[in-house]
């Protein structure tokens, strides 16, 4: 418990000092746009790819990894679903519950994986991101399609659609693009130079620092009335019954070791950040998006601690 605490506290010291900084020094929105920016297009899909394009893609506990994965996503989501209808939950607040439910934060991840796991555990954590990145998207933009679809006066103002936008953060995402290009050059076997491969690692690095300010830089401490609930329910979902979840179905299907603790990380995890931005292109609720994000972030750190120690 002590060794899990050690490496989780850390990330949310620094999680915090993005805070400070940018409340009381750095108040610049543009630099943090910027840095956001850097982190999002660069540092980020650096590491994807320098853990994907040399990891063993053909390792079947990998695969059974992601799948699980996919299968407890679902679970909760169809139980989310359930919920919505039985309370008739109002259809722009009810994308933010989702999304604070099932999306995951991967600056998080991949500063979690690297402090608790090492390179090994890295490996893992790039391909569970690779592919729940895609997975968790098109749930995403399918629920708004559903819940809030946008009006045919926003359509022809932004001259969009959600599933034109679903196929535009496909497409245009950078850490998609990483992903690919690392499959790419682990399946056709291409060595990278000595000089290369320090590049990418130095960063890889600086990757991880800089995600985790951001985050810390986009906390907002707001409750109210409408989105209390939101913001309950979220976290209900995303910090207890998907990590409960996921591991009942690692336990069926018999996942063990490392990719157990990796997978039951990634279960546990905030939600991602970008839901903010999500919400605001697609018409929904971002406000309450922003407050679940935030205190899914604060209240992640005794929650990933403890279901770390219990579960794995």
């Amino acid at each position: 418990m002590e060794h899990i605490i050690a490496s989780v506290l850390p990330i949310f010291i620094i999680t915090l000092l993005g805070k400070v900084i940018r409340t009381h020094w750095l108040k610049s929105d543009e630099f943090w746009r910027g840095l956001e920016t850097l982190s999002y297009f660069l540092l980020f899909p650096v590491v994807l790819f320098n853990y994907i394009s040399d990891a063993d893609l053909s390792a079947f506990h990998l695969i059974k990894l992601v799948f699980a994965l996919i299968i407890a996503t679902s679970i909760v989501s169809g139980g989310l679903v359930i919920l919505q209808k039985k309370y008739n939950i109002d259809g722009k607040l009810f994308t933010s519950i989702f999304q604070g439910s099932i999306r995951y934060n991967s600056y998080i991840f991949f500063a979690l994986g690297d402090a608790l796991y090492g390179k090994e555990g890295m490996v893992i954590v790039a391909v569970i991101a690779a592919y729940m990145i895609i997975y968790t998207n098109f749930l995403s933009v399918m629920t708004f399609s559903v819940y809030s679809p946008m009006s045919d006066e926003d359509k022809i103002k932004n001259n969009v659609s959600q599933w034109s936008i679903f196929v535009k953060n496909l497409t245009m995402n950078p850490l998609i693009i990483a992903s690919i290009m690392g499959f790419l050059f682990n399946y056709l076997n291409i060595d990278l130079t000595l000089s290369f491969q320090r590049t990418l690692q130095t960063l890889s690095n600086a990757a991880l620092a800089m995600g985790i300010l951001c985050v810390g830089s986009g906390l907002r401490f707001t409750i109210t009335s409408i989105n209390n609930f939101a913001i309950g329910v979220s976290l209900l979902a995303k910090l207890l019954i998907l990590p409960a979840v996921t591991f009942i179905i690692f336990k069926l299907m018999g996942i063990t070791g490392l990719a157990h603790s990796v997978g039951l990380l990634y279960s546990s995890l905030p939600t991602a950040t970008n839901s903010y931005l999500l919400s605001k292109q697609l018409g929904g609720d971002a406000e309450s998006m922003s407050s679940i994000i935030t205190f899914s972030i604060v209240l992640s750190v005794i929650s990933l601690a403890i279901l770390t120690y219990i579960l794995a």
